[in-house]
């Protein structure tokens, strides 16, 4: 008898089971593909974000500010300005320049920069351009205590984008050896600053409004961030010094060490910040006798957020810098007829 023929119809017509191997290979397929994607994508992302293509379509003003710095040579700057964000928002070189007679230039980077790059934004200047008569380097207060100089803990994309940039290739290799949770966070931040900028040049397209960020001119280094004067302090934790000034003390003597043969006058300040500030007297007694000035507190509508200045604010902070400049002794100050 035939077998077959003996079977229902419906179970003579249903096809063949397909071959496990061919299965085990397709699900192996599917599962390198959900692998390979992001892996791939990874190194892909980091190199966008340390191409010059990121600065143009992705970077924000503060990064391009940042990088721009690595392009200048042969300049001759009597005064030099470095330092952190205060320092980029609060003086002003035009008005240092205008008030002292002295050329006066800002190439101050973001505190990001500076936890992951530390000087190599000003080693970098120093050794492609005229040597200066006064070298001032400006921090915040919080620039002075042992928790801003650690990154281990925080993703620094703007310093880590400087670092691959500028970097050596043993300091790039540190990153992607050592550090692969930034690594990767980095490759998620250029993607996605890259994308946001595209989805805001077609908004610019469709409504003809920029960004207010994107309406910033950068002049020498130096630019006030878009935003109204504060109108209230943030609430902030106490912090304490538990060295008492000694670790103030070895960040300042470890600069002066470092730059006093590079420039004829090196000034370490630190910036003005709201009279509000929570922290100002312990600030205050961290750093007195420390730092190149004394901490002073400013109102709070000369800052558009807490570090920040208004236009107002910086015009205050500059002049302060062209007075300390025009007591230095004589011999130490610059010339003007240079």
């Amino acid at each position: 008898m035939n077998e077959t023929r003996d079977l229902p119809k419906s179970a003579r017509e249903q096809p063949a089971a397909s071959p496990p191997i061919a299965s085990a290979r397709g699900q192996l397929a599917y599962i390198l593909s959900i692998i390979l994607v992001p892996v791939l994508a990874i190194p892909l992302c980091i190199a966008l974000g340390t191409s010059n293509f990121f600065l143009t379509h992705g970077a924000s003003v503060w990064v391009r500010a940042n990088d721009s710095i690595f392009n200048i040579t042969n300049r001759d700057c009597d005064v030099l300005v470095f330092g952190d964000s205060t320092a980029m928002t609060g003086i002003n070189p035009e008005i240092v320049q205008r008030d002292t007679g002295d050329r006066t230039c800002n190439i101050a980077v973001t505190n990001a920069v500076l936890a992951v790059t530390n000087t190599l934004t000003l080693d970098h200047y120093l050794e492609n351009n005229r040597r200066p008569r006064v070298l001032l380097l400006q921090f915040s207060p919080d620039e002075f205590r042992a928790e801003s100089h650690k990154w281990e803990n925080s993703i620094y994309p703007e310093g880590l984008l400087e670092l691959l940039r500028h970097g050596t290739p043993a300091q790039r290799r540190e990153v992607y050896l050592h550090r692969p949770r930034e690594a990767v966070a980095f490759s998620g931040y250029t993607a996605g600053f890259t994308a946001f900028f595209f989805i805001k040049d077609a908004w610019f397209h469709l409504s003809h409004q920029r960004a207010a960020e994107d309406t910033v001119v950068v002049r020498n280094g130096f630019f006030t961030p878009p935003g109204p004067p504060r109108t209230a302090c943030d609430s902030a934790r106490a912090i304490t010094d538990p060295t008492h000034g000694a670790f103030a003390q070895s960040v300042v003597e470890a600069y002066r060490e470092a730059y006093t043969s590079r420039a004829d006058r090196v000034l370490i300040n630190v910036a003005p910040i709201p009279a509000c500030d929570p922290n100002l007297k312990e600030y205050q007694d961290q750093l007195d006798g420390v730092t190149s000035n004394a901490l002073l507190p400013l109102p709070l509508a000369l800052f558009n957020d807490e570090r920040h200045y208004t236009e107002a604010g910086s015009n205050q902070v500059s002049q302060l810098v062209s007075e300390q400049i025009d007591n230095l002794p004589t011999g130490t100050r610059p010339l003007h007829d240079r």
